[in-house]
């Protein structure tokens, strides 16, 4: 239960500060707080050693409070990306941004792996200290290169305005709004089945199978690369079919929302032929990564879809109940495996995550729209006469 507190802590920080990071990125811009994010998280990295020597409790705060800041960083990447994609765009603008989170996860959980098991470089603690120097490059990379918007550079990539950040958020049109609930609940099921197998499914692998640390870092490394891989490849696909308008851009959000939930369920199936098997949870493992890939073109852009404006705030605030399965997961695995670590408790695990993903995606497909909303379109018009009448 210690394990699964530390596993999910992160989360509650998460989820609570999601709506106000969205705010935040919003009237500040993404620049900003991506700046913000990644100073304080390779700084927390650096001190969770320390944290841990000292007490658990200590260490759970420092998760705790890694995760109010990393919260912010979805409606952060949104916000920039409703500024520099076009209609065109926004599928391979999204995969491209999350591959570069999945690649990262190769990295990560590989590297960690030999590391952990690396005495003569100091262990497990390493790994945190490592990480903090890479973000401590990175951050300085990130304030030389990146721009809030094109119109902060010479040339133009894209057409999308400048973006008025005093604008006031319609709070209560955007939490009505049945277009915005379909993204939540879509990305609550999504992200119910993708922390599932992030952060339990290894555990799996440990204790049902004995397999060791640097073989779950080779498995959990393998999938996130596939996912990144088909992440790309899927965008590219949906905004090509967006641009040739051979579907709508709310039937190509639906066909590989489905692709992807159907192939994810379906790896599901060698589970119940073999009855459980080192090969068999691999196979499963890898077929979900690869279809959670589908992602990148069907719910995550989806927020730019309904709205340019706010699509940052919105991101934020389906992301919120996105995260909190990140705290629900650790606690359900825990009750049911604390008594009784057995197979059969994990088929119980398995199969309510292939239901509410399944769930999602019609819930998803029922209520979603890919047309700029009136709650949207309402404050960009109010600009446009404010800018006639101050001429």
């Amino acid at each position: 239960m210690t394990q699964q507190t530390l596993l999910g802590a992160f989360y509650y920080g998460y989820t609570v500060m999601q709506i106000p990071g969205g705010i935040l990125a919003v009237k500040l811009g993404g620049k900003c707080i991506i700046t913000f994010v990644i100073i304080s998280m390779s700084l927390i990295s650096a001190l969770s050693p320390w944290a841990a020597s000292v007490h658990v409790g200590l260490l759970i705060t420092l998760r705790i409070l890694d995760g109010v800041i990393k919260s912010m960083m979805i409606p952060a990447v949104f916000t920039l990306l409703s500024k520099w994609a076009n209609v065109g765009e926004r599928s391979v603008m999204v995969s491209i941004v999350f591959a570069g989170k999945a690649f990262g996860g190769v990295i990560a959980s590989y590297t960690t792996g030999l590391i952990c098991s690396s005495y003569k470089i100091g262990g497990w603690p390493m790994s945190f200290y490592i990480y903090s120097m890479f973000g401590a490059v990175l951050a300085i990379l990130w304030i030389t290169f990146v721009s809030e918007s094109p119109a902060e550079q010479d040339e133009y990539i894209s057409n999308t305005p400048n973006k008025n950040k005093s604008r006031a958020i319609p709070l209560y049109d955007i939490f009505t709004s049945k277009p915005v609930w379909a993204i939540a609940v879509a990305r609550f099921s999504t992200t119910f089945a993708f922390n599932f197998f992030l952060i339990e499914v290894p555990t799996f692998f440990s204790n049902m199978f004995g397999v060791n640390v640097n073989k779950i870092g080779l498995l959990t490394s393998l999938p996130s690369f596939i996912a990144a891989v088909t992440g790309l490849l899927s965008a590219a696909v949906a905004d090509y079919i967006i641009q040739q308008k051979y579907l709508s851009i709310l039937k190509t959000r639906h066909l590989f929302l489905v692709l992807g939930v159907v192939l994810s369920v379906v790896g599901f199936i060698p589970l119940v032929v073999t009855g459980y098997n080192v090969l068999a949870v691999e196979i499963l493992y890898i077929v979900f990564f690869a279809a959670s890939g589908f992602n990148s073109a069907s719910v995550l852009p989806n927020a730019m879809d309904i709205t340019d404006e706010y699509a940052g705030f919105v991101a934020a605030a389906t992301q919120t109940f996105a995260s909190c399965t990140g705290i629900i997961i650790p606690i359900v695995t825990g009750l049911l495996i604390k008594e009784q670590n057995s197979l059969e408790r994990w088929t119980v695990l398995f199969s309510l995550t292939g239901g509410i993903n399944l769930l999602g995606m019609v819930y998803f497909i029922m209520f979603s729209e890919a047309e700029q909303q009136v709650w949207s379109e309402q404050k960009n018009n109010e600009d446009e006469r404010i800018g006639l009448i101050n001429k």
